[in-house]
């Protein structure tokens, strides 16, 4: 891996973050986007959108699910947000270009029962990004056997159908065969993963005789290993009409897009920043770059070179004490330069709250160097009644820059442990009914 000024956002941390072996983590959907450069505005305060509810976030959450987290909130229903932790990244549709596993012979598919009947009409509007520009449009109803079928469309005009199940916990990332059929005339065989733990992303790409069946059909029956379901397709010839002329107007720029429903940075997070002096950070939608690409949970530009990101991981027991957990993560981090790597951390720190740890690595590759400054935050809180185990959570806030501004990383990442430090003088005070942690 080489590093030039140009391309300082194509940063050290996104390997050795991504490969931290100590957590599970599952990337987040993303369509075919030009990675981006940061957002104009400052992060202040006034200038976030708040978040939408989400019942009440553990103590210490910076905009996550589980205690001191700072991530993505709480996924929504399929037909709210369908493409979430979708296929790899580049087209909505990627999923098919993973190879299906082969499923057992002797395993034969129950009948379906009598097609599910549309519950009402189809539903189609735009989707957008963090920063309030065009995404996608989608296409979703709900049928009386309490499934939802969605279809995405993106700029690109590739095609995805989204298997919404309710209540469904399947494990995310998961691939799988799935055999489509339109009244028993066309038949394909695919490749679907789980997008969500209720939804299932199945790639359609550019068949057009599968997407015209759609409109012309009348029963697509799907099939997936050990269960089959059918659906009635009325109402999808102008379903697809509307979805076409949606991205249309999407990419003409004459269509009234919503607001985005999550904000660009959490505020909390945003509230940090301008308490650690950096009001002057422009956020990035981290929503728009692919998921190996991405910083972390959150991102942000300090003038020109200097990327800042924050990612969290949920730590089971196992992952050892503090010292196991940052050592795990510099060794993983290692792994992402291609020359000589320089760890430079201090010793851990303890305030009431959480455990604090902070230094800096150098990546040295042909000439070309790389400088991160480090703060990492691990934060536990004890068992509760009704918890499996205690909440552990590992926050890494970077700050990435060319050896030429590494104080101005220094700086920002000065910054950022006095606030911490600041914050941790009280306890944190554990949640009545935390949800269990998962990874962002």
């Amino acid at each position: 891996m080489s590093f030039s000024a140009p391309h300082v956002l194509r940063h050290l941390l996104l390997a050795g973050a991504a490969a931290l072996c100590v957590t599970g983590g599952a990337a987040a959907q993303s369509n075919s986007q030009q990675q981006p450069a940061a957002g104009s505005g400052l992060i202040l305060p006034g200038a976030v959108q708040p978040q939408q509810p989400q019942g009440g976030p553990a103590a210490g959450t910076i905009g996550g699910p589980a205690a001191g987290t700072i991530g993505q909130p709480q996924q929504q229903q399929p037909q709210a947000r369908p493409a979430a932790q979708g296929p790899a990244a580049g087209t909505v549709g990627a999923a098919a270009q993973g190879a299906p596993a082969a499923r057992p012979a002797a395993v034969a598919p129950p009948k379906p029962a009598k097609p599910g009947v549309p519950k009402g009409e189809w539903q189609v509007g735009p989707q957008v990004f963090s920063d309030g520009t065009f995404k996608m449009c989608g296409a979703s109803v709900e049928y009386d056997n309490n499934l939802h079928l969605i279809l995405l469309r993106n700029p690109a005009d590739r095609t995805q159908m989204v298997l919404g199940i309710p209540g469904a916990q399947m494990p995310t990332g998961q691939r799988a065969p799935i055999k489509m059929s339109i009244d028993g005339k066309i038949n394909r065989e695919v490749a679907a993963v789980v997008s969500q733990p209720n939804a299932l992303a199945i790639g359609l790409g550019d068949d057009a005789e599968l997407l015209k069946g759609l409109t012309t059909g009348s029963v697509l029956t799907i099939e997936v290993p050990g269960d089959t379901a059918s659906f009635q397709l009325k109402g999808t010839t102008k379903a697809m009409n509307d979805l076409t002329a949606c991205v249309k107007g999407g990419k003409d720029g004459t269509l009234k897009l919503p607001a985005p429903t999550e904000p660009a940075i959490a505020p909390t997070l945003a509230k940090l920043l301008v308490d650690a002096g950096l009001s002057s950070a422009r956020a990035i939608p981290i929503d728009k770059i692919p998921p190996q690409q991405r910083p972390g949970d959150y991102a942000w530009q300090i003038g020109d070179k200097v990327l800042g990101a924050v990612r969290s991981f949920p730590m089971g027991e196992a992952a050892g004490d503090f010292t196991k957990v940052g050592d795990t993560y510099m060794e993983q981090l290692k792994k992402s330069c291609e020359g000589t790597y320089t760890p430079a951390m201090g010793a851990i720190e303890k305030v009431p709250a959480y455990q604090l740890r902070s230094g800096s690595v150098s990546c040295d590759s042909n000439g070309n160097k790389i400088h991160v400054a480090i703060v990492m935050q691990l934060i536990e809180l004890p068992k509760q009644a009704g918890q499996e185990q205690a909440i552990r959570v590992l926050n890494v806030f970077s700050h990435e820059a060319t050896d030429a501004e590494k104080a101005q990383a220094d700086s920002a990442s000065a910054g950022i442990l006095k606030v911490l430090k600041e914050k941790g003088k009280e306890p944190l005070t554990a949640p009545q009914a935390a949800p269990a942690a998962k990874a962002n």
